[in-house]
C-alpha cells in the first residue's frame, strides 16, 4: 500500500486532498459506528429485561407468552365454584369479596341481606372469600370452615353465625357452629384439612388480587364496583339504576 502512494505518477495535490478528506470523514464514521453500537446494546438490554421478567425468550418466535390472570379479567369470575343465593337468571348479581374478621364487612352484610329480602328474586348473591393470606390466621381458617359448611349445604346459615362470632373465631367455635347446624361433625372436621377446599379459598384470594381489590368489603353490583361500606339507600339507588338497564 505504501509503495502505491510512493508512486511518482501519484500527484502531490491529489494525495493532500485525499488525506484531508480522510481526516474529515473519520469522525463522521466514528459517530455513525457509535450510534449503531448503542442501538444494538439497547436491544440486548430490552431482551434481557424481558427474559428476567417474563421467563421466556422473546427472540424465539415459537414461544407464546402465557397471559396473566389480571390481563384476562374484566370482572369477578362466576363459575359455580362459590356459594350463591338466589335465581341464577336474576337481573342483579351482587358479588361480595369479604372476610369474617372484618367489622366493616359485618356491617355491609346486614345491608346486603336487607336488599336481598327487599328485592327477592331480582337479586342473586355470590360470596368470595378474601381472608388474610395466611393459613394460620382465624380469618383464613374461618373461610375454610365456611366452605366446609357449604359442602353440607349450610353455607349461608354458617356464614351468618361466623359473622356473629367474628371476635371469637377458633377451632372450637367452628365445631360448635357445625353442631348447632346439625352438620356431620366427622365429615366437617375432615373437610377442614381438604386441600381442594383450601384451593377454593386461595383461588378467591388470587382473583381479588388480579382485580386489584385492596380493601374490603368490596362488592360488584353487576359490573358496578363498590369499595368500602355503602348505606342501604346508596345500594338501593345502584340496584334501581341497574334494573332500569334490564
Amino acid at each position: 500500500m505504501f509503495k502505491y502512494f510512493k508512486n511518482k505518477k501519484f500527484s502531490t495535490p491529489l494525495f493532500v486532498t485525499l488525506s484531508l478528506a480522510a481526516l474529515i470523514l473519520l469522525p463522521v464514521f466514528f459517530i455513525i459506528f457509535k450510534s449503531i453500537l448503542g442501538i444494538e446494546n439497547e436491544k440486548r438490554a430490552q431482551v434481557n429485561y424481558s427474559v428476567q421478567n417474563d421467563g421466556y425468550d422473546i427472540s424465539d418466535p415459537f414461544i407464546t407468552k402465557v397471559p396473566q390472570l389480571k390481563d384476562l379479567l374484566d370482572g369477578p369470575i362466576i363459575d359455580g365454584n362459590d356459594p350463591s343465593l338466589g335465581n341464577e337468571n336474576a337481573a342483579i348479581t351482587i358479588v361480595e369479596f369479604s372476610d369474617y374478621e372484618c367489622a366493616f364487612c359485618e356491617n355491609q352484610e346486614k345491608v346486603i341481606k336487607e336488599v336481598k329480602e327487599e328485592y327477592g328474586d331480582k337479586i342473586r348473591l355470590i360470596w368470595k372469600d378474601y381472608p388474610i393470606n395466611n393459613e394460620l390466621t382465624p380469618s383464613y381458617q374461618a373461610a375454610i370452615a365456611g366452605r366446609c359448611a357449604a359442602e353440607q349445604d349450610e353455607f349461608w346459615a354458617y356464614h351468618d353465625i361466623l359473622f356473629e362470632e367474628s371476635h371469637n373465631l377458633n377451632a372450637t367455635t367452628f365445631s360448635e357452629i357445625a353442631q348447632e347446624l346439625n352438620l356431620d361433625l366427622s365429615i366437617f372436621k375432615k373437610c377442614l384439612k381438604d386441600v381442594n377446599i383450601k384451593k377454593l379459598v386461595d383461588n378467591n384470594i388470587k382473583e381479588a388480587n388480579a382485580l386489584d381489590i385492596n380493601g374490603i368489603p368490596f362488592i360488584y353490583v353487576n359490573k358496578q364496583e363498590v369499595m368500602g361500606e355503602i348505606s342501604l339507600d346508596e345500594l338501593r339507588r345502584i340496584i334501581d339504576i341497574e334494573l332500569v338497564k334490564h
